[in-house]
């Protein structure tokens, strides 16, 4: 099963991803941690990729699309998450995909209302050290400003300001929420209210892929 899954930064998605991968055995990939991953080595590109993170801009295509070709070259059964984000790229990600003969079976968008995602946000919190996520107002720490997990010192990240998220919802209203037009219309898009429960998204999101295939 090969997944894209959609929607704007704060919307669920990795808590979904995360959960679909579990479920049906998927490789989640998300293109977000591969980029920071990388940033972390410094050279020169690395470090204006991390300028560009920072604010909240979208990274160049020829960067994104060669580092989705590989990661997808080895891999069959995924979940794509943070890909694609514009129009072209969603029609280079079928491209690659025919490349490769496994075309995307289906595309999850995630509707969340910007006012919720701005609150969602700018309240995150995240652990440098193992990538824990905690919200003040939702999942605070059990001890503010220190990991449960690892025991680290939690941050905000630069791109989860209040200026930046709202870059960044501007840049999803413009160029990514085009691509859902797009799996529309290839029959593919399965799409789903964000504002719920998490688990209960979950459950509704596998009955779906599960009524499907």
């Amino acid at each position: 099963m090969r997944l894209v899954i959609l929607g704007a930064s704060g919307a669920g998605k990795g808590t979904q991803a995360k959960a679909l991968a579990s479920h049906f055995g998927l490789r989640h990939i998300s293109t977000g941690d591969v980029l920071r991953e990388e940033i972390k080595k410094d050279s020169i590109v690395c470090r204006a990729l991390k300028r560009l993170m920072d604010r909240g801009d979208l990274i160049p295509d020829e960067i994104m699309l060669s580092i989705v070709e590989v990661i997808l070259s080895e891999e069959n059964n995924f979940i794509l998450d943070g890909f694609p984000r514009t129009f072209s790229q969603a029609l280079a990600l079928n491209a690659i995909c025919e490349r490769l003969g496994a075309p995307i079976d289906a595309a999850v968008d995630i509707h969340v209302p910007d006012e919720k995602i701005l609150q969602r946000l700018t309240g995150r919190t995240v652990c440098p050290s193992c990538t824990a996520m905690f919200h003040k107002e939702y999942f605070p720490p059990k001890v503010t400003g220190v990991c449960d997990k690892c025991g680290g010192g939690l941050i905000q990240r630069p791109d989860d300001t209040a200026e930046t998220v709202q870059h960044r919802l501007k840049l999803y209203h413009k160029l990514t929420e085009p691509i859902a037009d797009l799996y529309r219309r290839q029959g593919i898009l399965i799409s789903v209210d964000g504002t719920g429960e998490a688990n209960q998204i979950t459950q509704d999101l596998i009955k779906a892929l599960e009524e499907r295939f």
